[in-house]
C-alpha cells in the first residue's frame, strides 16, 4: 500500500481535511468534515494531483490542466506542483468546497422563511445575500484583508463584489470568486471604481487618487492582492472595464 508523503498529510490536514481512506485504486481519498464533499489525491513525479467533484473547479483554483480521466463521481482532475501550490489549491478548494453557490444559495432561502412573507422584499433579500457572501470571503481568505493580509476586527473588513449585485447574475451574486474580502477603505475605493486590480492582482488607481491620497492611505507602488486565482480574473476584468475611472 502507498503511503502519502508527509507535506501532503500535513497540507491536508493544516487546510482541514480528513483522510478517509488510504487508498481508492491509485487515488487517496480525503473528506472535510460536517460535509458530503470528497477530494481524491495522486501524488507521482509531476507533483499532486487534485480530483474535484465541481465542474470546472480545477481550473478556477489554479490548477494546471489534466488529462486525466477524472475518477467516478468527480469532474475533473487538475495538477499542483511544490509546496506553496498545494496548500494553496487545498486551502481554496476546502473554501469552494463547503460554500458552494447552491449552499450558499440554500441558506439565503434558510433565512429568508425564517421571515414573515410580508417582510420579505427585494432589499431584505439583498441583505441577508450579501451576508452569506461574506461569511464565504471571510472563509476563503482567512479572515484577512486580501491586499494587506492584516487580520482585521470583522467589524473592519467588507466583502466587495468586483461585479456588483444589481448587475451580476442570479449565480454570480454568491460566486466567491465575485468579490474580495478588503478593509473598509479599500472596499470603498473598490466599490466606487477609485482602485481596481489587474489580471495577475496589481492594484491599480485612478487618476483621481493623488499621491497625497494614496499616501495618506498607504497605497504604495507594487500593492497587489496577496493570491489570485482564474476564477477571480473574468470578474476582475469587468470591475475595470465597468467600474474602474482609469489611470
Amino acid at each position: 500500500m502507498k503511503v502519502m508523503p508527509a507535506l501532503v498529510a500535513k497540507a491536508l490536514t493544516d487546510s482541514g481535511y480528513d483522510l478517509i481512506s488510504a487508498q481508492d485504486g491509485d487515488w487517496f481519498v480525503a473528506g472535510i468534515s460536517g460535509s458530503p464533499a470528497r477530494v481524491l489525491i495522486q501524488i507521482n513525479e509531476e507533483g499532486v494531483f487534485l480530483a474535484v467533484p465541481e465542474a470546472g473547479a480545477a481550473a478556477r483554483i489554479g490548477l494546471e490542466t489534466s488529462d486525466q480521466v477524472p475518477p467516478a463521481g468527480m469532474t475533473s482532475v487538475g495538477l499542483a506542483r511544490g509546496a506553496f501550490h498545494i496548500y494553496e489549491a487545498l486551502r481554496m478548494l476546502h473554501s469552494l468546497l463547503v460554500h458552494p453557490v447552491a449552499v450558499l444559495d440554500a441558506k439565503v432561502e434558510a433565512r429568508l422563511a425564517a421571515i414573515p412573507e410580508t417582510e420579505r422584499t427585494r432589499e431584505v433579500r439583498q441583505r441577508i445575500g450579501q451576508d452569506v457572501f461574506r461569511e464565504a470571503l471571510m472563509d476563503l481568505w482567512q479572515g484577512r484583508c486580501a491586499v494587506t493580509g492584516l487580520a482585521l476586527p470583522s467589524q473592519l473588513l467588507r466583502a466587495s463584489h468586483a461585479k456588483p449585485w444589481a448587475k451580476a447574475t442570479h449565480s454570480e451574486r454568491l460566486d466567491p470568486f465575485n468579490g474580495l474580502l478588503l478593509s473598509i477603505h479599500l472596499d470603498v475605493m473598490f466599490d466606487t471604481g477609485l482602485i481596481a486590480f489587474s489580471d495577475d492582482g496589481l492594484l491599480l488607481c485612478s487618476r483621481r487618487l493623488d499621491a497625497s491620497v494614496r499616501g495618506h492611505f498607504s497605497i504604495t507602488d507594487g500593492l497587489r492582492l496577496r493570491t489570485l486565482s482564474p476564477g477571480h480574473i473574468p470578474y476582475l476584468s469587468w470591475h475595470r472595464k465597468h467600474l474602474f475611472e482609469g489611470t
